[in-house]
């Protein structure tokens, strides 16, 4: 990794600069600290752009009068201001330090305890510079006392490994090794933010929490899943290990599936029910007189298990549903028959943009298992079949002969709350009957039923 800092700190964008400028003609110290000087030397580009100074809010607040200043941390001395087209955070040097050095001794990690001065260049008072140059996480200072302020730095030191590809020294890594059980302090919610990081950087954040000890402390079942074999002709490893290399394919096949790109929902989505597909198997697992192990229901286990995960963490609604659905149906059969192609559609409800998210889950699934040149050409005949079939046959409201509209005009006394009933049993009709599929047909089979769907009319007294 090549460092020419001067190049380098150029490329702090003019509006930064500008920021910083006006605090030092006010009298005031201003840096450019913690990710956007470590991400500037490594040549990657910040997500974001924070200043620490010796400046309270208010100071800070009057300094940029004629810009939009917006209150977003007082409880943390920090205001945000909008210039131009960035929002720069701005805060007032941690725990009442009087000194940049000070503030930066509060800091996490070495790589983040860089600062950055128009006029004094690069702060470096604990190897952030050499750490980046090394490519090694430590913690600042005294590793124990900084997990003892704050154990999620344990979770957030293997996100970091994970997105950047560095390594935890060792020392380190002992001392995260011996403090795992710190992690039960702290909330729900913010151990599933970093999981999510983890799980969006790359597979080897699970081996890291597992290997850690982190993992058992935030779910013993996923621990157990690095202790589970899996004896079979259709397994060449462990539980856990399998659950890594799918989660290793999922951008590889999101654009087999589909060329538009998948939002951060159908992503995060996807990666836990990937995490969770097998959670079930350890208490399913049977070994039969020829020492061969099998796994029998265990999708109904998975699922049971990752409600439990899901709820503890905090997931939304949403999230909980997709995943769910996306674990029960992982190991389920995809039959390319018209009479299979309705099963799913009208009683499962698989449809496309469910499909979409399942079909990369089996594919990842199907990639990390021992013959995935036989199964992969399977599921992709299928995605063709599927598509070619909803192309040409009703699944949809919308594809019906017949609307809302045209049904209450059919039936003036039916209870509105039932049209969509209506609509989904006529649409059952014409999914198993595509020739019904016409205005008369289905204006037929309303009226045959218009007595189920009349207003119950209550006698006055």
């Amino acid at each position: 990794m090549h460092f020419d800092l001067e190049n380098k700190m150029k490329k702090i964008p003019n509006t930064i600069q500008q920021a910083m400028y006006l605090l030092e003609q006010a009298g005031f110290e201003a840096f450019l600290v913690g990710g956007a000087v470590r991400d500037l030397l490594m040549d990657r580009i910040p997500k974001d752009y924070d200043l620490a100074t010796n400046a309270t809010p208010e100071q800070m607040e009057n300094v940029f009068r004629d810009f939009h200043c917006i209150r977003t941390g007082l409880r943390h001395n920090t205001i945000t201001v909008h210039i131009q087209n960035h929002f720069i955070e701005m805060t007032t040097y941690r725990n009442q330090s009087d000194t940049i050095q000070e503030d930066l001794a509060c800091r996490d990690l070495t790589i983040n305890t860089m600062a950055y001065s128009l006029q004094d260049g690069l702060i470096d008072p604990y190897g952030g510079f050499y750490a980046v140059q090394a490519k090694i996480l430590r913690f600042t200072g005294n590793g124990l006392d900084r997990i003892q302020e704050d154990p999620l730095r344990m979770l957030r030191m293997i996100r970091f490994a994970c997105q950047l590809d560095f390594s935890i020294g060792s020392q380190d890594w002992s001392q995260i090794q011996s403090c795992t059980s710190l992690l039960g302090c702290v909330s729900k919610e913010r151990i599933r933010d970093e999981l999510d990081k983890i799980l969006f950087s790359n597979s080897k954040g699970l081996e890291m929490l597992y290997e850690s000890g982190l993992l058992e402390t935030i779910d013993s079942h996923l621990s157990e899943l690095f202790l589970c074999e899996q004896k079979n002709p259709y397994h060449y490893t462990d539980v856990g290990h399998h659950t890594l290399d799918a989660l290793r394919n999922v951008l590889i096949f999101a654009p087999v599936v589909s060329h538009k790109m998948l939002s951060d929902f159908e992503e995060k989505t996807i990666r836990y029910a990937l995490l969770l597909h097998d959670i079930g198997k350890p208490h399913v697992k049977t070994t039969d007189t020829n020492g061969v192990d099998h796994f029998y229901g265990h999708p109904q286990v998975s699922v049971e298990l990752a409600r439990h995960f899901l709820t503890t963490y905090r997931f939304s609604n949403a999230e909980i549903k997709r995943i769910l659905k996306l674990i029960e149906y992982h190991d389920y059969h995809l039959s390319m028959t018209y009479k299979g192609m309705r099963k799913m559609l009208v009683k499962h409800h698989l449809y496309p943009e469910f499909m979409k998210s399942l079909l990369i889950v089996k594919l990842c699934d199907a990639s990390a298992h021992r013959h995935p040149e036989k199964m992969i050409p399977a599921l992709l005949d299928f995605k063709k079949f599927y598509m070619d079939f909803i192309q040409n046959h009703p699944y949809r409201f919308s594809d019906l002969k017949i609307d809302g509209h045209m049904i209450l005009t059919l039936c003036p006394d039916v209870d509105p709350k039932k049209i969509p009933v209506i609509q989904q049993e006529c649409l059952d009709q014409v999914m198993q009957h595509p020739e019904k599929n016409t205005k008369e047909e289905l204006s037929r089979f309303i009226k045959k039923n218009q007595r189920r769907y009349r207003v119950m009319k209550l006698e006055r007294k």
